[in-house]
């Protein structure tokens, strides 16, 4: 089966906080634990899976009252996996893009690649008040999410990068070439949403694979 003749992939969504992953009266059986989530993860590697995607949380809800990181803890799985990639969340505010390009590149020559970047605008009010970070309306978060998205890319296909926007910035950021090569590579695209406003849903895409790729075979 596929679509656009691009073989249809599969993932699952990585239980790594405690609690419940979806809203239900139903008892839940996951885990947060290390051990059961690299079981987890190597299962669904063997059952054919491609991708498995690390959520974000700073605080509790819906009973999520003890989060993992989701980052370090994507590389945790990748260690004991050969093939599945990991999908680690991002938030741009409590994450500085310039960090987060680094983080990302380390691990992904560490395990051949097989990271990948969700950036997410942000939802709960009270998360961001509780680490201390300023809430912006909607708009800003997504214009921070299109900011943020725009200095991984320039960080990790420029040997120095600058970027002056409306709510971020970075100062000739420099990119080890291999580095920025090896988190180039082989990276999905990257999607943020609008909630619907006037009866319509606007996802807007703001950088594909093929983008980055051939940006990183250029260089």
């Amino acid at each position: 089966m596929s679509v656009n003749n691009e073989p249809i992939k599969f993932a699952y969504w990585v239980p790594n906080v405690s609690g419940r992953l979806v809203i239900s009266s139903i008892e839940q059986r996951t885990s947060w634990d290390i051990d059961y989530d690299r079981k987890l993860a190597q299962i669904a590697e063997k059952a054919g899976f491609d991708y498995a995607l690390s959520q974000i949380r700073f605080t509790a809800g819906y009973g999520a009252d003890k989060q993992h990181e989701p980052v370090s803890f994507s590389h945790a799985l990748l260690a004991v996996t050969e093939k599945l990639k990991v999908i680690a969340a991002l938030l741009p505010g409590p994450w500085n893009p310039a960090v987060a390009a680094k983080q990302i590149a380390t691990i992904s020559q560490l395990t051949n690649a097989r990271v990948a970047v969700n950036i997410v605008s942000g939802w709960f009010r009270g998360e961001f008040h509780a680490i201390g970070e300023p809430w912006l309306d909607d708009d800003e978060r997504y214009r921070r999410s299109e900011e943020f998205i725009n200095a991984l890319r320039g960080i990790w296909t420029e040997e120095s990068f600058t970027l002056k926007g409306g709510l971020l910035s970075v100062q000739r950021v420099l990119a080890e070439a291999e580095t920025a090569r090896s988190s180039a590579r082989d990276l999905p695209g990257r999607l943020f949403a609008r909630r619907p406003r006037h009866g319509r849903s606007r996802v807007r895409l703001v950088l594909h694979e093929r983008e980055l790729s051939s940006a990183s075979r250029q260089r």
